[in-house]
């Protein structure tokens, strides 16, 4: 036991973890009743919207049919789903509706937006329980319903600019003069024709694409993309820089709704939900990222910060605090982007230099980080922590079919050398992906809200904190034996659900 001043803070932490672990033991009860009253609304709701389903049969409206059948179609427990919503403030019924579909339109409006408030209700409630993470997830569904609720735009971080639900920055660049192409990025609106017809505006002056393209080359000089909260600069072209602004804003805006919890402390949060602070980003951060022409102009510009850069598809350096990555015509590295923008993410949510992870828990850094990269975007649908991807696959291969898995109490007390210089890295990095799927979704994200707390401690800026954070059987309430069995069960759960075989090829 320490002695002295050390011997008095270890004794505080002691005593903190004796309260986390009564709080944790308390997890499982609380979330349970939550997930009960919320499973009773969906019932009362699909019994509702099954009535309106009948009449539309009876009418033979099949549109109607169609749609109710869509919003009674069951989610999947194994990954977190978010679908995009509608870009303008909904439009009042026609008036010229012939009456029966009149009925069974106002009918389901009337039902979706009476489901909506109930949701945002039990989210207040999921919130002041300490279940962030669930709170959004409530706060989601009911905004896919009522998408013009506007208490669930704002904490999803939107604003209403005349018909429009637009970001915050969009409203600003808007209000300039700006307007958004998908292939040019923010442009003054009276650019946007010249640019459509090939000429760019540079130093001041105009000139064609392919001249631009050809003092772009030069990484000085290169395009910059800016975005809500990212600054791309990149010489390979500003269609893949705007691209890749897309892709970046849509998974800044899904991870900071599933880990609001790690952003906002409990009073914080309070304060989103009644409205007397922002819920959005609003001090002008942006990350930064460089995307290099080739891989060869990577590896040079890299090699003197981080020697292994040849390994490496894309690397976050937090000595410059950016994200660097590099266009490859064969692959477009897309998990890797992800990847890297998590540690980005996470790692800037303080503006100090700090170790994370150094002397134990460091699986979670990484294991966290591989649960990103299965983040997908289909057709404005967005979801993360498919059973399929290959991480979590491999994860189910080592621990069923080949029998390796170190126990959590093992693998938790690694630090950042023992982990990174093991002779099973692969393998340790597969492990660390399949048990952050299992935190995060584990019986309906039993455990999520534990995973983000511990994840806010080994990022803190406080020391003290990153020194002695709460362990996740402490904040769980679950002991590591428990947590083994579950994981495994877990695994055979996600395994059965894919109708997977067997295999005797391993990660």
């Amino acid at each position: 036991m320490p002695s002295g001043p050390r011997r008095y803070l270890w004794l505080l932490v002691v005593l903190s973890w004796a309260v986390a672990a009564e709080a944790g033991a308390q997890t499982s009860t609380g979330l349970t009743l939550l997930q009960k009253n919320h499973a009773e609304l969906k019932a009362e709701y699909a019994t509702q919207l099954e009535r309106v389903a009948e009449f539309c049969r009876e009418k033979d409206v099949a549109e109607g049919v169609e749609q109710i059948q869509r919003l009674l179609a069951p989610g999947d427990a194994h990954r977190i789903h978010a679908a995009s919503l509608p870009a303008t403030v909904q439009p009042e019924l026609p008036g010229d509706l012939a009456p029966d579909e009149r009925q069974w339109r106002t009918q389901l409006q009337f039902l979706r937006k009476e489901y909506a408030k109930k949701l945002y209700l039990l989210s207040r409630r999921a919130l002041h329980a300490g279940y962030p993470a669930y709170a959004y997830d409530l706060v989601r569904e009911l905004a896919v319903q009522d998408p013009d609720h506007a208490k669930a735009r704002e904490l999803l971080g939107y604003v209403q600019y005349k018909d429009a639900w637009v970001t915050p920055f969009a409203r600003k660049m808007l209000l300039k003069g700006y307007v958004w192409h998908e292939e040019f990025g923010w442009l003054p609106k009276g650019h946007l024709p010249r640019y459509v017809n090939g000429e760019r505006f540079v130093d001041g002056r105009w000139m064609s694409a392919t001249k631009e393209a050809e003092i772009r080359r030069d990484f000085s000089r290169a395009w910059e993309i800016n975005t809500d909260h990212y600054r791309i600069r990149t010489n390979y072209s500003l269609e893949r820089g705007v691209e890749l602004g897309r892709a970046l804003e849509e998974f800044y805006e899904f991870f900071h709704q599933t880990f609001a919890g790690f952003f906002n402390d409990p009073e914080q949060l309070q304060r989103l939900f009644d409205g007397t602070s922002p819920a959005v980003n609003r001090n002008g951060k942006q990350y930064l990222v460089h995307y290099y022409r080739t891989r060869e102009e990577y590896v040079e510009r890299l090699e003197g910060a981080f020697p292994q850069i040849r390994v490496t598809n894309g690397i976050y350096l937090t000595g410059d605090r950016t994200a660097h990555f590099y266009h490859d015509p064969a692959n477009n590295h897309e998990a890797t982007l992800f990847h890297e923008g998590t540690h980005q993410l996470f790692f800037e949510s303080s503006p100090q230099n700090r170790p994370i992870g150094e002397d134990a828990h460091f699986w979670i850094i990484e294991g966290i980080a591989c649960y990103m990269e299965s983040f997908r975007r289909d057709a404005g649908e967005f979801s993360v922590g498919d059973p399929q991807y290959i991480r979590f696959a491999g994860a189910r291969m080592n621990a069923l079919d080949q029998n390796y898995y170190v126990p959590f109490q093992e693998f938790d007390a690694m630090g950042m050398r023992d982990f990174q210089y093991s002779s099973m890295l692969v393998k340790n990095y597969t492990q660390a992906a399949g048990l952050a799927h299992f935190f995060m979704q584990y019986d309906n994200g039993r455990y999520r809200d534990a995973l983000v707390t511990h994840l806010a401690q080994l990022y803190s800026a406080s020391a003290r904190k990153r020194e002695f954070p709460q362990t996740l059987d402490q904040l769980t309430g679950v002991g590591h034996r428990d947590l083994d069995r579950e994981y495994l069960d877990w695994l055979k759960e996600c395994r059965e659900a894919l109708g997977e075989v067997p295999t005797t090829s391993a990660q």
